[in-house]
């Protein structure tokens, strides 16, 4: 589970930092990109807590079936 969630995470971080790379680059900036990338930077952060919180309950399940059967 350790290793998942830090697959996990290190995703996300790429992920957000692939989106302010993209809005750091010296340029012009096009009429609502910036708003583009906060929604799009919101999206992505929102399925990474879907997911971790996935990975959460499932270690939670785990542990119950393990009190369970001992």
């Amino acid at each position: 589970m350790h290793y998942d969630m830090l697959a996990l995470l290190d995703a996300h971080l790429a992920q957000l930092s692939a989106a302010r790379n993209q809005l750091a680059a010296t340029r012009r900036v096009a009429p609502g990109e910036r708003r583009t990338a906060a929604l799009y930077t919101i999206d992505i952060s929102e399925q990474y807590a879907l997911q971790a919180r996935g990975l959460l309950a499932d270690l939670d399940t785990d542990a119950c079936r393990t009190l369970v059967t001992q």
